[in-house]
């Protein structure tokens, strides 16, 4: 203790903890963290000797091997405010800097700096011009609504990340961890522990910090880089002189206890959010960079025209009295050529920026913060959101047994001791020394909760807890007097590859030495040359009796009774580690049974309907697993051969033959964590998209080989599962696997309508405005000929703004929010390699596009003439039926896309509202705003031709989609090459 304190002093800041702690002022006074730290991380084991050992560290730390840290809450907020705290260091953050973040990088947008610019230098110039009292009310209301577009872009990009904050820190993923303290052990999670907790480990657990281990047997840890990442495993152990572990290391073997020495701001960071990484990814950003190229090119070859007219003296100014005359009259000032001049550098600038497909981005980021937190009120949390483009291929699920179609609980249904069966008998008809032998064999040789006076405290399991619950009930097991009558020398655990456990213990009475094994029927009998009648006479397992057991075994499997077996031997200490495994002496056989989820079958077969095969790999025997695929409808009454094989003849396979037989296989039976792994990567070898739906920790390999890896979080001792799971399902209804496969349906279509949309919007607007601003309307007149007049761009602020609201938030939201259909889950799932923007769109945008500019077009040239109106009513009508054409784009793309319309149509409540707001609002601008958003109010007519220019978009546009076979040259080519892509 002295040494430690010795080293440890120099670096503390007595001042700041005494005014923390005024009642214990010199707790850890001496104490400096960033010594244990270093010596964790670093291996030192030279400093572990230097600082006095383990013992003068819990020392230090103020704690106890047995009973742990005092844990009320002056002694917690103590090492929180001296070491730091898990709380405050997992995923925490500041929404109101975030916020902030978000209107900056809106501030930042290329198209509010142009407008703004503009919008100042014209102020400045009208202004010098006319005076204050006439430009001021106009540019104050420019500015004002400059920055709700701001206030609503920052909005909208900050909304995913609050959604992925609240799905990230839903308390009931927090993984959590065995303390002790005050005596007691409890669970809590590790966001909750602290520096000095003395934690109990199992296989399964995560390291909750930087620890260092006190006393266990065959510690394993995996340290985990990240999901899909490489990993190390390494031992743990005085053994093997590496006493240290480090946070969010995985417990993959043995047990262990542990004494934490660093937490909080000494751990892990929070990774950046991926909303959408590989080719899809790149094709988006690729069909970005093609639209923008074309807005761009569209741009140049406007201002080249205008910059040509400006020098050939071909621009008009228009004063305040209406008053028009070419800028080299001598009436015109050099405020107004400066005018003509901004108005020159904003036209082009305007079209370049607007065509931009930035909106693509912000509609993947809101699609996938929706689905999250539809997700998580579904009890879902998906860890790896840009995970949910490839939910929507999937096309095969492969999955456990035990936990997944059955219940994670079992029942005791069958118990054979010998050749006798029995069945809630009185513990009192078997031999005294065979039901003391059953006691230790259940008792000892399992994961039990901790006494007072036991050393470890892991959990215990369902099939352990089913067992252990039945033996006190029908056998009077008492489990403290057995812990207190007998000493646990070693401890075998179990693992899935061998498929057994095993414990050497010592009678305290006698001294006498026993070795208990169990595990899977198939596995322990083969270790038995001997068996336990009820009279306690042992007899010799022969050639008869092993192929009645065998029976025995059969005829259980043949009900779906998971059979466990327990086999003993009376030893020595030396004899342990030289006795051949085939002379253990069979004690009993259990069969335990776990009843079929709700709705399994219902589940299986609208996995059918939708395309999705599901395979079955499970350890059981081959008859468990085929009477349990029969009843969940995996397996059809005639299954083929071939359907169903033994996990040893797949492994053995070559890689030619598995890829050719898996077709066929349905049901893999014993199969081991490696023949689990070896069918996904066979099954991505071939093509197919799979997802995996992981129990334990066999599964691990294989979560992480598969495209999408789920398990349920409702189970303990799981969370290496949930660190290699992609999707943490935290309630126990199998159909919420059919509820994910159909929201990453739903999220891939919505991208594809709203990208639909927005292309089509775009190709419309930049085609119109290039006409428009190049070539005069029929007749000609100043302002259509000039096309700059007065220095103003030919875009007003308060349409540009307006439009770009329409497009980047309202038609998103409109497009986006809404639940999945259940037709999706009727069709195949799609093909992952086929790109986004498939024929079908492209026929739809043609479509679209050349029916709104015909449209648009002909207003433009022979409005005037036709419809009897002015320059400012036509541009108005232009202005107005681009918005409703892109407003009926947006129903129709809603509305249509469902088989049952009129059904569709009373349930979108919201969509209705929203496609209203937006009516409301653009009728507000033209009749209300006239004057500050450059329109001219319309009469009824002039509104009932725009309506019905809109409506009739979708009869045309739905002709021209089927009857004809159009691409567009410059997006036939766009496609996702680059898997490294990412939108974050």
């Amino acid at each position: 203790m002295q040494v430690l304190l010795e080293t440890m002093s120099g670096n503390s800041d007595e001042s700041t903890i005494s005014t923390v702690m005024d009642i214990e002022p010199a707790r850890f006074a001496n104490f400096d963290p960033s010594s244990i730290t270093t010596l964790v991380r670093t291996r030192n084991r030279r400093l572990l000797q230097d600082l006095g050992g383990l013992d003068a560290i819990i020392r230090a730390l103020e704690t106890d091997t047995e009973n742990g840290i005092r844990g009320d809450s002056r002694d917690i907020d103590a090492r929180r405010n001296i070491f730091s705290s898990n709380s405050n260091q997992l995923q925490e953050r500041n929404l109101v800097k975030c916020f902030c973040v978000c209107a900056v990088k809106a501030i930042k947008d290329p198209l509010i700096i142009i407008v703004v610019v503009f919008t100042v230098l014209s102020l400045g110039f009208g202004i010098k011009k006319d005076g204050l009292e006439w430009i001021w009310p106009e540019g104050a209301i420019k500015l004002l609504a400059i920055f709700t577009v701001v206030i609503v872009s920052a909005g909208t990009n900050f909304w995913p990340i609050t959604q992925c904050h609240d799905s990230s820190g839903t308390s009931s993923y927090t993984p959590q961890v065995d303390v002790v303290r005050a005596g007691e052990w409890t669970k809590i999670p590790i966001s909750s522990v602290v520096v000095g907790d003395i934690v109990f480990l199992k296989p399964g657990d995560q390291v909750p910090g930087d620890a260092l281990f006190i006393d266990g047997s065959s510690l394993h840890l995996e340290n985990l880089i990240n999901v899909n990442g490489r990993s190390e495993c390494v031992e743990v152990g005085h053994e093997n002189k590496n006493p240290f572990l480090f946070s969010g290391s995985m417990v993959v073997d043995g047990y262990a206890r542990i004494i934490v020495t660093a937490d909080g701001k000494n751990k892990r960071n929070h990774q950046q959010v991926i909303w959408m990484e590989g080719k899809h990814a790149d094709e988006l950003l690729n069909l970005t960079t093609v639209v923008g190229k074309l807005g761009q090119a569209v741009a140049f070859a406007t201002f080249f025209l205008f910059l040509c007219r400006f020098f050939a003296g071909n621009v008009y100014h228009d004063d305040k009295k209406g008053n028009k005359a070419l800028l080299g009259d001598e009436k015109v000032e050099i405020w107004d050529h400066l005018l003509a001049f901004v108005g020159i550098l904003a036209a082009p600038a305007l079209i370049a920026l607007t065509s931009g497909l930035e909106g693509l981005v912000l509609a993947v980021k809101i699609t996938l913060a929706y689905s999250l937190r539809k997700l998580m009120h579904a009890k879902v949390l998906v860890r790896k959101p840009s995970l949910c483009h490839s939910v929507a291929s999937v096309d095969t699920i492969c999955l456990n047994k035990t936990g997944t179609l059955t219940a994670y609980f079992a029942e005791v249904k069958k118990f054979w001791l010998g050749l006798s069966s029995i069945e809630e008998a009185p513990h009192n008809l078997i031999a005294p020394n065979v039901l003391e032998l059953l006691h230790q064999a259940i008792g000892l040789n399992t994961i039990q909760p901790r006494s007072a006076n036991s050393t470890f405290a892991p959990p215990i399991c369902s099939t352990e807890a089913a067992i252990s619950d039945w033996a006190v009930r029908h056998f009077g097991m008492d489990k403290e007097n057995l812990r207190q009558s007998c000493t646990i020398l070693v401890i075998e655990p179990f693992n899935s590859a061998n498929k057994r456990s095993g414990v050497l213990i010592s009678k305290n009475n006698d001294n006498t030495i026993h070795v208990h094994r169990k595990g899977a029927a198939d596995v322990i009998l083969p270790m038995c040359s001997h068996y336990y009648e009820t009279t306690g006479i042992v007899n010799v397992i022969n050639k008869t009796t092993r192929a009645l057991l065998e029976q025995i075994l059969e005829g259980m499997t043949k009900n779906g009774f998971r059979c466990i077996a327990f086999a003993h031997r009376k030893t020595s200490i030396e004899e342990y580690f030289n006795f051949s495994k085939q002379q253990l002496t069979l004690l009993g056989l259990v069969g335990l049974k776990n009843p079929l989820r709700n709705g399994v079958k219902r589940v299986v077969k609208d996995c059918q309907r939708a395309g999705i095969n599901l395979k079955l790999l499970t350890g059981d025997n081959i008859l468990t697993a085929t009477v349990v695929a029969s009843r969940s409808g995996i397996l059809e009454p005639d299954n083929q051969p071939g359907e169903i094989i033994e996990g040893e003849e797949f492994r053995n396979y070559t890689s030619e033959e598995r890829i050719e037989k898996l077709d066929t296989i349905r049901v893999v039976a014993g199969a081991t964590p490696f023949d689990k792994f070896l069918m996904v990567q066979s099954l991505k070898k071939k093509g197919n998209v799979v997802a995996y739906l992981g129990r334990g920790l066999g599964d691990v390999q294989a979560l992480r080989e598969a495209d999408v890896g789920l398990c349920f979080g409702t189970q303990g001792g799981t969370e290496i599962l949930k660190a290699c799971s992609n999707i943490v399902i935290q309630k126990k209804d199998l159909s919420i696997v059919f509820d994910i496969l159909r929201w990453g349906r739903g999220f891939y279509v919505s991208i594809q309508i709203y990208t639909q949309f927005l292309i089509t919007a775009t190709l419309v607007d930049l085609v119109v405005d290039f006409v428009m601003s190049i070539f005069p309307s029929d007749p000609p007149d100043f302002d259509a000929m000039a096309v700059i007049s007065s220095g103003k761009i030919p875009y007003p602020v308060f349409q540009l703004l307006w439009v770009k609201l329409i497009l980047g938030f309202f038609a998103a939201i409109s497009l986006i929010i809404k639940q999945p259909s259940e037709e999706l889950m009727s069709k195949p799932p799609r093909d992952r390699d086929e790109p986004l923007m498939n024929d079908v769109m492209q026929r739809s945008i043609s479509a679209q596009a050349i029916y709104q500019i015909a449209v648009l077009l002909a207003i433009h040239f022979k409005g005037q003439s036709i419809l009897k109106v002015n320059v400012n009513e036509k541009n108005t009508l232009i202005f107005t039926t681009y918005v409703l054409c892109q407003v009926s784009t947006v129903v129709n793309a809603r509305l249509f896309e469902e088989k049952k319309i009129f059904q569709e149509m009373h349930n979108k409540k919201c969509f209705w509202g929203i496609i209203g707001f937006i009516v409301l609002l653009h009728g507000m601008l033209v009749e209300v705003l006239k004057n500050l958003a450059g329109t001219a109010r319309l009469d009824s007519r002039q509104w009932g031709i725009c309506f019905l220019i809109a409506v009739a978009s979708t009869p045309i546009s739905g002709l021209l989609k089927y009857a004809t076979a159009m691409r567009i040259p410059f997006l036939t080519n766009v496609r996702g090459t680059n898997p490294k892509a990412k939108i974050d």
